[in-house]
């Protein structure tokens, strides 16, 4: 299961992913200007380990970038992902590239 686009909420800034009327992964961030720091990401337990946190990660990065905005991944899950994908390291503060070791 690979949702195609997430869905924004802006009153409760997240990006959420649903399937069947039900929320089945979200990405919680935080605008402050131009930066938007992830906060949290999760995913069904049911479907865990199937890569499904990755897709979701990927996906809020391509929203994040088309929207202008840099990153600051406060999320574990989000700064390991980055770490993993450097096609997303300029999306990243550079402050945060050498705080959470992405790209360094």
């Amino acid at each position: 299961m690979k949702p195609a686009t997430p869905q924004e909420d802006t009153i409760i800034q997240r990006y959420e992913w649903i399937d069947d009327n039900r929320v089945i992964g979200f990405v919680d961030y935080y605008v402050f200007d131009e930066v938007c720091m992830i906060m949290h990401t999760e995913v069904l337990p049911a479907l865990a380990g199937r890569g499904l946190g990755s897709h979701l990660a990927g996906k809020a990065m391509e929203h994040v970038g088309d929207s202008g905005k840099t990153i600051v991944p406060i999320c574990g899950f989000v700064a390991y992902y980055l770490r993993k994908n450097p096609q997303h390291h300029a999306l990243v503060t550079p402050e945060s590239r050498h705080i959470f070791n992405i790209g360094t």
